[in-house]
């Protein structure tokens, strides 16, 4: 009985030792992989960084054209309405002279 127990004993010891050596093993998996999630993680948050960074320019010079293009539209409202001043002040003069040359031809 006594060999019996000793042989379970050994057993037990070996499939302990067994175990100890699988979860020392799939610690260190885990942590390699931990150490590659935090690398991978790392370069991510590095290019987006990047990335918000070039939106950002971008967005500013978006921003500049938009007040260009305001300003661009806000000046050919200006010349617009000059235009249709000059045009009725045009129209005035012509009506003028062809009532002048009515009255010309009328007296001939």
């Amino acid at each position: 009985m006594i060999e019996r127990l000793t042989s379970v004993e050994t057993k037990v010891d070996s499939l302990a030792a067994t175990m100890d050596r699988r979860f020392d093993e799939v610690a260190a998996g885990l942590g390699e992989q931990r150490r590659y999630t935090d690398f991978a993680y790392e370069r991510l948050n590095g290019k987006i960084s990047r990335l918000d960074d070039r939106v950002s320019r971008l967005d500013d010079k978006v921003s500049r054209l938009d007040d260009k293009a305001s300003r661009l539209d806000d000046r050919m409202s200006t010349i617009e309405k000059e235009m249709h001043s000059g045009f009725a002040q045009m129209d005035q003069m012509f009506l003028r002279l062809d009532r002048k040359l009515d009255q010309l031809i009328d007296r001939a």
